[in-house]
């Protein structure tokens, strides 16, 4: 494991992270050098494999910036239980497989879910551009973080054999594609999957956008991307096909499912429940849960963290 050069492996308190998310860069001379002191002495403390704790109840260990592959985009933040053989959660932003924002916008769901008892594995990706198009990339990101979690999660206190996927939006899409892929090649890799407004069925997704009843034009602009389709141009079909998790649920072996969606945001419910419903078909655990009103993926995590808690929980 490696750590980027530009953060480090620190105790997150509530205190200002100087130089690092927030506060001022520079620190006074005795400050900085009891600061390098314990990143020094935490870096050892990593590499022999054991975790170094915080009594308090209102602190919690965070290593920052971890590297899971090669790619600059290929980081996660971690935030380890406190208890040996954890449940791992992998955590996936959305931001229509082309925003990539800081880590620590998710720190406060991380930080919720950990304190549940789960390691917390909240990643970077790389991202689509008009040149390259989504698909493999980004799944291929989640599944080498999911891998490299159950490699390395030992000394983060992780249970490689509970793992749970959680996307919301474009992320929602991405941890569905990867559960499957990973259950494919490997029956039992992943025990659960929680997706929040994840886009489905790219086939039934596009012709709303066609016809206007998606009015959302940023969303719109990142489906066209992700598929390279430029406006205008011939709709690629099978490949839109390929890479829509409701058409390709595992007929012998598949995770758990917990699916959200709200009732009336830009991402039709439609998309979930024809998920859900190829579940159903496929004879795998699933539960939908709509959502009352229009708020989107992780913007109505606070209104459903106590059933993703429970799910994630449940051996």
């Amino acid at each position: 494991m490696t750590v980027a050069s530009r953060r480090s492996i620190h105790l997150s308190t509530e205190q200002p992270r100087h130089g690092l998310r927030g506060g001022p860069a520079l620190l006074p001379v005795r400050r900085l050098a009891l600061a390098l002191a314990t990143m020094s002495i935490l870096a050892l403390t990593l590499s022999a494999g054991a975790l170094a704790t915080r009594s308090a109840g209102r602190e919690s260990l965070v290593y920052e910036y971890v590297r899971y592959g090669p790619s600059p985009l290929e980081v996660a933040d971690v935030y380890p239980s406190s208890a040996p053989r954890s449940p791992t959660v992998i955590l996936v932003h959305g931001g229509g497989w082309r925003k990539q924002g800081q880590l620590s916008r998710f720190e406060l769901e991380s930080k919720s879910l950990q304190r549940e008892g789960f390691t917390v594995f909240e990643i970077n990706y790389d991202q689509d551009s008009p040149a390259v198009p989504a698909f493999p990339l980004e799944p291929n990101d989640v599944i080498a973080a999911t891998r490299w979690a159950i490699a390395n999660g030992a000394r983060f206190n992780a249970n490689p054999s509970d793992v749970v996927l959680l996307g919301g939006s474009a992320g929602g899409n991405l941890v569905a594609l990867a559960a499957e892929q990973l259950d494919a090649a490997s029956p039992g890799t992943v025990r659960g999957v929680v997706s929040l407004s994840g886009p489905m069925n790219f086939l039934t997704l596009m012709p709303m956008l066609e016809e206007d009843t998606i009015s959302n034009e940023s969303f719109n602009t990142s489906v066209h991307r992700a598929l390279g389709f430029e406006e205008g141009g011939v709709f690629p079909q099978a490949y839109a096909e390929q890479w829509s998790p409701a058409l390709h649920v595992p007929a012998k072996s598949c995770p758990n499912w917990l699916i959200f969606n709200s009732e009336t945001e830009f991402i039709p419910l439609s998309q979930a429940q024809g998920l859900y419903a190829s579940l159903v078909k496929a004879k795998c655990k699933a539960t939908l849960q709509v959502v009352p009103g229009s708020e989107h993926a992780f913007m109505y995590f606070h209104r459903v963290k106590p059933a993703i808690f429970s799910f994630i929980a449940e051996q």
